[in-house]
């Protein structure tokens, strides 16, 4: 039987989940990956996490940093009692010479290391803040977050330097089974995630990836529970929404940007997956709600 892989596609470019009371019924049912960085902070408990075919054993205060579209998810470790926060980002949040933080930090990953008890106290301060900003809405809070971000990954950094380099993984990671076919699918969300601007399509890449496209449709199918062509439209409209919120540009340059040949195919699945008109999605979206 195929391992079901979800897709997470979300409209912002950061996304935080402070979960601070009995977490005994939180976990991943399945294989999950998604298009932005994600940071998972282990405030108690022992949580298993499968990560690209790896299995790695978290303990408290470890901190795991994934890359994004990696095939991952946690699984009860002896107890399913366990706190924790979960972070997500786009780069685009970034400025530019920030993002010189992400390949050793989640690029080269993933990596999983000891929060020391003198820098615990400063590093839940900084996601505290970043919970309470999640919710402002004002003109300042996307500045607010990006550097409260960027202190978090620097903090983070630091701390695996004075750990020469080595971070702590809890335990040996041992490969686990993840079926090759799963896996293939997986790769080609990444690709479709990461080329989702170009014209991409069944014959496309089926040529990519040199396998037939009744196949690939498919297989893609039983591994996602979705049509290949509507998962390429999601990516699409989802990136539209970041734009939509997040920039001025014109409809017809965001169209262009996210994939579509023009203004009225673009409009017309915009639409379909969001029951509005992107022109009305951006004002019922306004500059209080941008991110």
């Amino acid at each position: 039987m195929l391992q079901q892989v979800d897709i997470s596609q979300r409209s912002r470019s950061f996304y935080i989940h402070y979960n601070t009371h009995d977490a005994s019924k939180v976990g991943m049912q399945r294989f999950h990956l998604h298009d932005d960085y994600e940071m998972y902070y282990l405030l108690e408990g022992k949580r298993l996490y499968l990560i690209d075919g790896k299995q790695y054993t978290v303990h408290a205060n470890h901190m795991v940093l994934i890359n994004k579209n990696v095939v991952h998810k946690t699984v009860t470790k002896d107890t399913p009692r366990h706190k924790r926060i979960v972070i997500n980002f786009r780069e685009s949040l970034l400025q530019d010479e920030d993002q010189s933080l992400l390949y050793p930090l989640f690029e080269s990953g993933p990596n999983i290391f000891y929060i020391p008890a003198k820098r615990r106290a400063l590093i839940t301060q900084i996601m505290e803040r970043l919970k309470e900003e999640y919710v402002v809405h004002d003109a300042y809070v996307q500045v607010y977050i990006r550097s409260l971000l960027v202190q978090l990954l620097v903090e983070c950094q630091r701390i695996l330097e004075q750990q020469n380099g080595h971070p702590s993984t809890g335990s040996s990671p041992f490969n686990v089974s993840f079926p090759h076919r799963s896996a293939m699918i997986a790769e080609i969300i990444q690709y479709i995630n990461e080329y989702y601007s170009q014209n991409l399509s069944l014959s496309h890449l089926s040529q990519h990836f040199h396998l037939n496209e009744q196949y690939i449709s498919r297989l893609f199918r039983q591994v996602t529970g979705c049509n290949i062509v509507a998962y390429i439209n999601t990516v699409r409209i989802h990136q539209a929404q970041r734009l939509l919120m997040e920039t001025n540009a014109k409809m017809t340059d965001i169209a262009r940007l996210v994939g579509f040949k023009n203004n009225v195919h673009f409009s017309r699945v915009f639409r379909k997956c969001e029951g509005m008109s992107p022109s009305t999605y951006r004002k019922q979206n306004t500059l209080s709600q941008k991110l």
